[in-house]
């Protein structure tokens, strides 16, 4: 069941190599005063290189310890979104790590989660990054996630930003993020592989 337009805080950024999607994230986060990141990459790794402040990083990881979100667990992660949020309104998630959510559960279970977070994003008034390499996914996966959340372009998701955050937010996202999914399967460089 589709997420009504109205109600979406969750953004697609779909992007290719070289990745930029830390790239927004810094930039966010000069405009924020919090943020939570989900990474397939190390957190200390990411937040050295990309220099993030105030961001709260949990690793998406088969690893066991602290601060690591386990992928075959979606319940592990919508609690600690849901836990985050209470006490970080008006804030940014940024997830880094689909494809790798999709090893271990069916787009059945990550749209529901997504579907549940949602409204959590609208009562909090943050908004969530999910970064995507449409690559990455196999076609049928694809075809269900863009069917249930919509692709945004550039100024698609600067317009969507500045609408539900108080500061006005410009040049977020790297110059060739905005091409949407089909500009990036009509590429002639881009193939996927189902």
């Amino acid at each position: 069941m589709p997420v009504s337009e109205e109600m979406l805080r969750i953004s697609l950024l779909v992007e290719n190599y070289p990745r930029k999607g830390f790239h927004v994230l810094a930039k966010l986060m000069e405009k924020n005063e919090c943020g939570l990141c989900i990474t397939r990459l190390h957190p200390e790794y990411v937040c050295s290189k990309f220099d993030l402040k105030n961001v709260e990083c949990y690793w998406l990881s088969g690893c066991k310890g602290k601060q690591i979100i386990q992928p075959k667990s979606l319940g592990q992660l919508t609690r600690v979104v849901k836990s985050w949020l209470k006490e970080n309104k008006n804030s940014v998630i940024f997830l880094d790590g689909l494809e790798y959510l999709l090893i271990w559960n069916d787009m059945g279970r990550i749209i529901d989660a997504l579907n549940e977070l949602d409204k959590v994003l609208v009562n909090s008034n943050s908004n969530m990054l999910i970064c995507m390499d449409p690559l990455t996914l196999e076609q049928k996966d694809l075809n269900r996630i863009s069917s249930v959340l919509k692709m945004r372009n550039a100024e698609e998701m600067l317009d969507h930003l500045s609408k539900t955050q108080s500061q006005q937010i410009c040049e977020v996202l790297p110059v060739n993020a905005d091409q949407t999914v089909e500009d990036l399967l009509q590429s002639k460089e881009l193939h996927v592989i189902p």
